[in-house]
């Protein structure tokens, strides 16, 4: 493992520190869009194709951020020391893993795919203890693993678990895992040098550069802009993503990353936006629940508590 990028997980993310207060508000930002954001997708599908909302979406972002550097509120100096890091960030979070997580829903089902997202955290701390060889706290490791339980609880309980899927399904969703879990140690080691700002701006470029291509490719890609700019849903269900999930929550959350320890970061995002999803589902798709839903989200609630504690 890169020497540099140990020292920077080591020490460089503590220089930084913030108030539990300001973490906690990013968190529930966070988690309040991207919890949203399943439903928001679930109505666009109904106009657009998966691609299509992805291009549209970090397009949308892509036009912001540009503005904001024009406007010289936001300077990215690609000749930094830490400038490979930054394409890295870019290269695993959205590409990589927005591209391995699609074929891995389009191959298993929603089901099991929550579930090995939900393992993020769980992985980042492996590697922490692999290849870092950082010493994890017990109430860390617990809130952890407590988080994940309450997933697997409410998920495979519920009358609409799916199980089964294929092994290519399977293999997908573990590039997905692996994708969200190194972007977490790229993504801390780019903010040594570069603002939470200027990192996801490298990300919107990148992820609009290659959703575009590939539509461009699929054909039909002059459509998809017809059909946001012909109908007001389209375009606001996009202007949700592209201004409230890529651009406000990916900035919080590199924020959260450069500051915090990563596997906490990771754990209390993904477990609030569990919780927010499954309410989101249950008060306004009309999910099922019942018992298990209880349960599980208070394993998960028990999990964010106790990563709260170990910040």
């Amino acid at each position: 493992m890169n020497g540099r990028l140990k020292q920077a997980y080591r020490g460089g993310q503590k220089n930084n520190r913030m108030k539990k207060s300001v973490a906690y508000g990013l968190v529930m930002v966070v988690s309040v869009f991207w919890g949203m954001s399943f439903i928001v997708l679930t109505q666009l599908l109904k106009w657009l194709g998966t691609m299509e909302i992805l291009a549209l979406r970090w397009t949308l972002a892509s036009v912001i951020f540009a503005c904001l550097i024009g406007a010289g509120r936001i300077r990215i100096n690609l000749r930094g020391k830490n400038a490979k890091f930054l394409f890295l960030t870019g290269l695993t979070e959205p590409c990589i893993y927005s591209v391995f997580e699609i074929y891995g829903l389009k191959y298993s089902s929603a089901s099991i795919s929550s579930i090995f997202i939900a393992t993020i955290p769980c992985a980042t701390l492996l590697v922490s203890i692999l290849f870092f060889h950082k010493k994890p706290g017990r109430m860390g490791v617990l809130s952890i693993l407590l988080a994940f339980a309450g997933v697997v609880v409410t998920t495979v309980f519920s009358p609409a678990f799916i199980g089964g899927g294929q092994t290519l399904g399977y293999l997908f969703m573990t590039g997905a895992v692996m994708a969200g879990t190194v972007f977490g140690f790229f993504s801390s080691k780019s903010g040594e040098e570069y603002e939470p700002m200027a990192i996801t701006a490298m990300m919107s470029f990148m992820g609009m550069i290659l959703f575009n291509g590939i539509c461009l490719l699929e054909g039909g890609w002059s459509q998809m802009y017809v059909t946001f700019f012909t109908h007001w849903q389209v375009a606001a269900g996009i202007a949700f993503l592209g201004v409230c999930c890529s651009v406000i929550c990916y900035a919080g959350f590199n924020k959260l990353l450069c500051t915090l320890d990563i596997s906490i970061a990771n754990n209390l995002t993904s477990a609030m936006i569990t919780i927010i999803g499954v309410v989101a589902g249950v008060t306004v798709n009309g999910d099922p629940a019942g018992i298990y839903t209880v349960i599980g989200l208070t394993m998960t609630v028990s999990g964010v508590w106790l990563s709260s504690k170990s910040m």
